[in-house]
């Protein structure tokens, strides 16, 4: 339910838990997610990581003997672009979701989700998305055969290519599963903090 309608505020695809599942490397999780991973979302809502396609990422982080196909030709087709940060205090949201002036969230359809970042959130994307396009297009069934043969079983359509990631320090998500009653209303506590980031 936060996953899709999150999704309606077209930021990319909403991770439930941002925490990075990685089983061969342990590299990957200081970082986190990176453009030019390529991976899936796992029901309980990490990102299961595979490899990644940058070769100046993928020295660090990749299983050893991936097959030819799993990288770009060049580090130039991996550079990336640092985008313009999201401010502290950010709100996502959309309709049937409105928040009051004292800050608390309330709802009037039969579901909606919220996502804060009260420290505000770094962004970067692929520089030029091309090379990756072409690149998925050229060997993406051999990336399908790869991940069912490491023990995944995973649909057609459920494997991801990065090709830009939103980080934060921070956040808060809240979800609603029916229409508040009048009165009724959902406000965070930013009094209590676990630290985490990447």
């Amino acid at each position: 339910m936060y996953t899709r309608s999150m999704l309606k505020c077209f930021r990319g695809y909403p991770l439930y838990n941002p925490t990075p599942f990685c089983e061969l490397s342990t590299e990957y999780p200081r970082n986190g997610i990176n453009v030019g991973d390529v991976g899936f979302v796992r029901g309980s809502g990490t990102f299961d990581f595979l490899f990644n396609i940058c070769p100046s990422q993928n020295a660090f982080i990749n299983p050893p003997n991936l097959p030819d196909g799993f990288s770009l030709e060049t580090p130039d087709h991996s550079a990336t672009t640092v985008l313009e940060p999201l401010p502290k205090n950010t709100c996502l949201f959309q309709t049937p979701i409105t928040k009051t002036r004292s800050g608390e969230y309330t709802c009037e359809g039969s579901e909606g989700a919220v996502l804060e970042l009260p420290k505000g959130a770094v962004q970067s994307e692929a520089t030029n998305a091309r090379p990756f396009a072409r690149l998925a297009a050229r060997h993406g069934v051999q990336w399908y055969e790869y991940t069912m043969n490491r023990g995944r079983d995973i649909s057609n359509g459920s494997l991801y290519l990065i090709t830009s990631v939103t980080k934060c320090a921070q956040w808060g998500i809240a979800v609603f599963d029916r229409p508040c009653t009048p009165g009724q209303g959902l406000k965070f506590d930013k009094k209590r903090s676990l630290p985490f980031g990447f």
